[in-house]
């Protein structure tokens, strides 16, 4: 089992970069950083610092789009991160959440996504193809492969991740079970080696001796999955009508912010996060290793002091699960 560390860089860009430091330190595997430009600090810009300020861990986007970053930029940047972390890089892709939102544009059409995989992949292999009619190509060699990830939370994108892409990301939730077998099953279906594509569990956390405190720092999240999870069937209806107010009230423009806490319901949480005292995280992080099929599990940590979660987390749960 591999583990990780997300963010969603509201914070000044010297903060993250310097959670990604501690990460490196404490023996996590992987550093991943969101995208949304208007409302977080720019994404490639702290990739690369990180790659300077880091040695071993990897370096993903989790996930950028095919929509506010033209396919040729992400490509260049990516090489250019290839570069500067020497091969420790991944690009990480979704159809699209408050990037585009508040921009007032729609996520994604799968085809369109598909097609968006497939020519960053040619470009990142140095091939010279067409655009829209015009000949491109990277000039830059790029001298590791990059794996693309796909970000998928529904069936038709967790499968469409099964059969092109390298890796997957899924979240927490409660039909994860399901979203791990489509997976594997569309990866059987194109011909491909079993566990050839790897999952990422994303996921948030919070670590404290108080477990009312750790749920309460996850709530901001748990907020958007909720969101999610009403539009996908995955809630019942008395959980739809507690999500309702959230529903009218949640703004993109302060999307996962703590505003948006006091319309989580307290019995929700754990449905959509990995939060307790050391022993209740331990003991759900071991659940989702038994599973088999999660090859990495990424955590966002929340909370006052998020050092603190990263390291309670490195010393108090991955050494036993790991």
């Amino acid at each position: 089992m591999r583990f990780g560390v997300g963010f969603f860089p509201a914070e000044p860009a010297a903060t993250t970069v310097e959670l990604a430091r501690l990460a490196d330190q404490v023996g996590y595997d992987s550093v991943w950083v969101g995208d949304s430009h208007l409302i977080w600090r720019e994404l490639y810009v702290l990739l690369g610092a990180i790659a300077v300020s880091t040695s071993k861990v990897v370096i993903g986007s989790s996930v950028t789009n095919p929509v506010t970053r033209h396919l040729t930029v992400t490509a260049g940047a990516m090489a250019t991160l290839c570069e500067l972390s020497r091969g420790r890089a991944i690009l990480g892709i979704g159809s699209g959440d408050s990037a585009l939102k508040n921009l007032g544009k729609k996520g994604v059409r799968l085809r369109d996504l598909e097609e968006a995989i497939l020519v960053l992949r040619r470009l990142l292999q140095g091939e010279k193809l067409e655009l829209d009619g015009y000949p491109v190509h990277l000039a830059a060699p790029v001298e590791h492969r990059i794996p693309i990830y796909l970000a998928a939370a529904a069936p038709k994108m967790q499968e469409l991740a099964g059969r092109i892409a390298d890796g997957v990301v899924v979240g927490f939730w409660p039909d994860m079970e399901r979203g791990l077998s489509c997976v594997r099953q569309a990866e059987r279906a194109a011909n491909r080696k079993q566990g050839e594509v790897k999952i990422v569990l994303w996921t948030p956390c919070a670590v404290a001796e108080d477990s009312l405190e750790a749920m309460e720092a996850v709530k901001p999240q748990v907020a958007r999955r909720l969101l999610s999870a009403a539009s996908r069937g995955v809630l019942n209806k008395e959980e739809l009508v507690a999500v309702e107010r959230l529903r009218r009230s949640y703004d993109f423009r302060h999307h996962m912010g703590a505003e948006h806490s006091h319309l989580v319901p307290d019995e929700l949480v754990d449905k959509f996060a990995v939060a307790g005292t050391p022993d209740q995280v331990r003991e759900k992080i071991k659940r989702i290793a038994a599973l088999g099929d999660v090859d990495e599990i990424a955590i966002i940590p929340w909370g006052k002091d998020r050092q603190a979660v990263i390291r309670a987390f490195a010393e108090k749960v991955m050494r036993s699960v790991g």
